[in-house]
This record gives C-alpha cells, sequence and structure tokens, in this order.
C-alpha cells in the first residue's frame, strides 16, 4: 500500500511498523454523492504529527484545495497530491478517507474540527471496541483475515460510520497513553505565523 504525503508525515514520526492495524480499502467507500463535508476552508496550511517526540521539523506545509463535490486536494510542493474526502457524522466529527492521486487504495481516518485547526487521527482496527468491531465483521461492514485485526477492510458506508462514530465518542482503545496514535493536525499557516 502506498502512502500520501499526509501518511508519510505521520509515519515520519511514528514508525512504520504502526501503520499496520489501519482500516483500508480497495474500492472507494465516500465519493461524491455521499463524501461531500467540506470542513477544512482552502488555504495553507501547517500539518504536524501529534506525538511526545515530534517537533517543528516534523511539520509540513501545504496547500488544500476542494472542489464543488467535496473532493479536497491536499498538495505538498514536490510531491503527489493526496485526495480526500469527508463525510460529518457527527457536530465537528467526519469519517475521513484518503488516497494518493490515482491511486487505488484507500485509507480511513476520524476527523475533528476544532476551530480554524483540524485533527486527522488514523482509525486502527484492533482500538475499535471488541463488541462493534465483532458485529461489524459479522454484518460484513469490516472484514479481517487474522484475529489480532492488523488490518481491516472497510467493506460499507455503515462500517466506516461507525467506526468513525466510535472514535468521535472516545470508545477505542490504544496500547498505551497515545502510544497507537497516529494523529495529525492542520493548523492554517496565517495562525502559525502570528
Amino acid at each position: 500500500m502506498r502512502s500520501s504525503a499526509i501518511m508519510k508525515v505521520v509515519l515520519a514520526v511514528a514508525g512504520a511498523s504502526l501503520f499496520s492495524g489501519c482500516l483500508v480499502s480497495e474500492n472507494p467507500i465516500l465519493d461524491e454523492t455521499n463524501g461531500r463535508a467540506t470542513p477544512i476552508k482552502p488555504g495553507a496550511y501547517i500539518a504536524c504529527p501529534l506525538s511526545d517526540d515530534a517537533d517543528a521539523s516534523d511539520c509540513d506545509a501545504m496547500i488544500v484545495f476542494h472542489d464543488a463535490g467535496g473532493l479536497y486536494r491536499f498538495e505538498k510542493e514536490d510531491e503527489k497530491p493526496s485526495l480526500f474526502r469527508f463525510r460529518k457524522i457527527a457536530r465537528r466529527g467526519y469519517a475521513v478517507q484518503t488516497t494518493e492521486d490515482s491511486d487505488d487504495s484507500y485509507l480511513y481516518y476520524y476527523g475533528q474540527r476544532n476551530g480554524k485547526r483540524f485533527r486527522l487521527t488514523m482509525m486502527m482496527c484492533a482500538e475499535l471496541p471488541a463488541a462493534l468491531r465483532d458485529d461489524l465483521i459479522a454484518n460484513g461492514d469490516l472484514a479481517s483475515e487474522d484475529d489480532d485485526f492488523e488490518t481491516c477492510v472497510v467493506n460499507t458506508l455503515s462500517g466506516l460510520t461507525q467506526a468513525a462514530k466510535a472514535y468521535h465518542r472516545g470508545n477505542v482503545g490504544n496500547d498505551g497513553a497515545g502510544s497507537g496514535e497516529m494523529v495529525l493536525e492542520l493548523t492554517p499557516a496565517s495562525d502559525v505565523s502570528e
């Protein structure tokens, strides 16, 4: 699976081994009919990973655009743009789908708007509440080939939105205080320079 520019920022800090366990799909779950939310204003942003060992050198400048159909392009200089779609699942909460331009694999985040800032948290299959995960797998909304839930394939919009709602409610676990979380915060560049 190829990673997008946003994922590269997170992976540089968190390490590639944490990439396993995420929610993925080969086909897009969000499209122009169900992923049209526009929670981020177009413009210049600074994207920084949120972790104890991250510093300013781990941040990247990017330009964010979106079209009338809700398709976002996150562009970083000299890199392939990342494409994003957002679906509102609660007040200030979003299910987020990303891929690289012309890629054929998709990765899912929980997104949360906080004022002008926007935080993206990679959704991890093993962190979902066991009862929810088991129900989603039994219903065919998610699929996993192993008992450790190394990777879960998202099959339906319901599977994606229910996972995002669990993150929104804070009903997810991890290996320790933020140790498994891969979180990226976008801050308008104008706010950073002030």
